[in-house]
């Protein structure tokens, strides 16, 4: 009996990384006005970030339907092997809800569901790990169950360029994003119990670099897992941190890079920057 591991395209997890990993990865899809795509499948982020700077429709994501599950649930249940899938945080969307679903239709009690609590690469991290445990030996409920007992431990800080996107995903007023565009406002948002919300607010990039840090040394990398660099257009910006992280000995040792998509990129915009780790325990 195999062990498959699935997740969904919020995880961000590259296709060439999946298909080395073996891992099965259902797309979410975005809708640009009249246009649909699928996540990583007809939507690269090239494409997605400039369609969303275009203007000309803000997009609106879905969950993948029961049907896509099933369709993978019953091809495990059929060569009799166990699946752990490791979902977006189900107060983001009802992604989970569709897996739940599909597993009741499926009617096999080798399915494993983990709701990450995350996004993005706080769900790659997870993703990772289960990987590595297959590959020990472990079984699938040992799998999910050391999954669930990690999942608080992620943690995703970034900081937002503009307040535009969230305003247009309406997590800001108009009021708000205007008055925080005039005076520079740059918050540092997190994902706090599986919804994203703001843990700081810095006036201009500077500040915010300085507040993500302040953020970074008070809940501190556990090295033994990979760190990821989270960006949506600028990746050099890595360039700048790696010294200021280095300075204050808060530089990960197995620091990766990491896009992210359309599912969070929808409401943080362009020009956003920050970490996704595992904290000490």
């Amino acid at each position: 009996m195999a062990i498959r591991i699935i997740t969904d395209s919020a995880s961000d997890l590259p296709a060439e990384k999946a298909t080395l990993r073996r891992v099965t990865k259902i797309p979410m899809s975005v809708q640009f006005g009249p246009a649909s795509y699928y996540d990583g499948e007809n939507l690269s982020c090239d494409v997605f970030y400039q369609l969303l700077t275009a203007g000309q429709h803000h997009p609106t994501t879905s969950q993948p339907t029961p049907e896509a599950f099933l369709q993978v649930f019953s091809a495990a249940k059929a060569a009799g092997d166990s699946v752990v899938c490791i979902l977006l945080s189900g107060e983001l969307s009802g992604t989970y809800q569709s897996a739940f679903i599909a597993r009741q239709m499926c009617e096999y009690e080798e399915i494993y569901l983990v709701d990450s609590r995350s996004a993005t690469a706080g769900m790659q991290i997870l993703v990772n790990y289960a990987c590595k445990l297959r590959d020990s030996g472990l079984g699938a409920a040992a799998i999910a169950g050391e999954l669930e007992r990690l999942k608080d431990r992620v943690r995703i800080f970034a900081v937002v360029d503009t307040l535009e996107y969230l305003r247009k995903g309406g997590r800001l007023s108009a009021a708000q994003a205007a008055i925080g565009t005039v005076s520079r406002l740059k918050p540092i948002v997190t994902v706090r119990e599986g919804r994203v919300a703001v843990a700081s607010k810095a006036f201009g990039t500077g500040a915010a670099t300085k507040t993500l840090l302040k953020l970074l040394a008070a809940n501190p990398v556990e090295d033994t897992f990979p760190s990821y660099f989270l960006y949506t257009s600028s990746p050099e910006k890595k360039g700048e941190l790696i010294p200021l992280l280095r300075q204050q000995g808060l530089l990960p040792s197995r620091l990766h890079d990491c896009r992210i998509g359309a599912t969070i990129g929808t409401h943080v915009g362009p020009g956003a920057f920050g970490f996704a780790y595992i904290a000490k325990a």
